[in-house]
């Protein structure tokens, strides 16, 4: 009994193992996996981004005053303003995001919080994220062409045959 207990363990943990290397090799993160699906890139974060990147406190101020929670807003990397505030050094843009609900302890999508990432450094799970779209740009640009050079294709076969019917208007 214990061995075969023993060796469904081992088989469990195999297969565990074996499972992970699986999506590793596959480039699946468990940080993706585990993303909150409210990180979204969108117009206000975006707007946030701008106000809180260029100074603008006094807007940050009264975004924050129309509705408060726009301090808890993430990105799809996971960052959010508070992020941006230290990334811009804005230190008063800070406090108005601490008043307003903003944890500097939040964690983005590779498990950094807002005091321990470089300035401007792109987050891996954005990095996979865009090199994604990048081969979906690639290929949908490929489709393109391809389309491009039938419709080309298509426009001579035409051209060939207004010639003849020209040259049968001739005689």
């Amino acid at each position: 009994r214990e061995r075969g207990a023993v060796r469904s363990m081992m088989s469990h943990s195999y297969a565990s193992f074996l499972l992970a290397v699986i999506a590793v090799a596959a480039g699946i993160s468990v940080v993706h996996a585990n993303l909150d699906p409210s990180w979204q890139d969108t117009e206000m974060t975006t707007r946030l981004w701008r106000v809180i990147t260029s100074n603008e406190n006094t807007e940050l101020q009264t975004m924050l005053d129309e509705d408060a929670t726009r301090a808890t807003l993430r990105s799809a990397d996971g960052r959010g303003p508070m992020f941006w505030a230290h990334e811009a050094n804005n230190e008063e843009a800070m406090e108005i995001l601490k008043k307003s609900g903003a944890d500097e302890d939040w964690q983005d999508a590779d498990g950094k919080t807002c005091t321990n990432f470089e300035h401007g450094q792109m987050t891996e799970y954005m990095k996979k994220l865009n090199e994604g779209r990048q081969k979906e740009w690639e290929e949908q640009r490929a489709r393109m062409d391809a389309q491009e050079v039938e419709i080309d294709e298509d426009d001579d076969e035409d051209e060939e045959e207004d010639d003849k019917d020209d040259d049968d208007d001739d005689e």
